[in-house]
């Protein structure tokens, strides 16, 4: 059996339409940007960008120094709790600056733990 660490991601992307025939999704927190013919392309190929972004990062064993230039720190609590913001002005620029927010979400194998014990005979 082999042990393994995955990494459950949840991050806050956006898209827009760009020009008449291109849509422009985002993930501004670890600088990551996609585009495509329609939204759902364009959402479709930003959720593959992340997850190369993070296989990329762990490969290279950049990913703790990566995380942390994008201002992420280290989860010392079980869940993370956030405060729920309500919906005003900033909320509205961001809508026009950014496009409609929508949730980029995927589950990386992240370490793979080599055999400790041998084949039991």
């Amino acid at each position: 059996m082999t042990e393994t660490i995955s990494l459950e991601v949840n991050l806050r992307a956006y898209v827009r339409r760009d020009t008449a025939r291109r849509w422009i999704a985002t993930c501004p927190l670890i600088a990551v940007a996609s585009q495509g013919k329609t939204a759902d392309e364009a959402r479709t190929s930003l959720q593959e960008a992340v997850e190369l972004w993070f296989e990329s990062c762990i490969e290279r064993g950049v990913l703790d120094q990566a995380l942390r230039e994008a201002s992420f720190r280290p989860s010392l609590q079980r869940e993370s709790v956030r405060k729920r913001t309500t919906r005003g002005a900033k909320q509205r620029h961001r809508a026009e600056v950014l496009g409609d927010e929508f949730a980029v979400r995927l589950t990386i194998p992240g370490y793979e733990a080599q055999p400790v014990l041998g084949a039991i005979a």
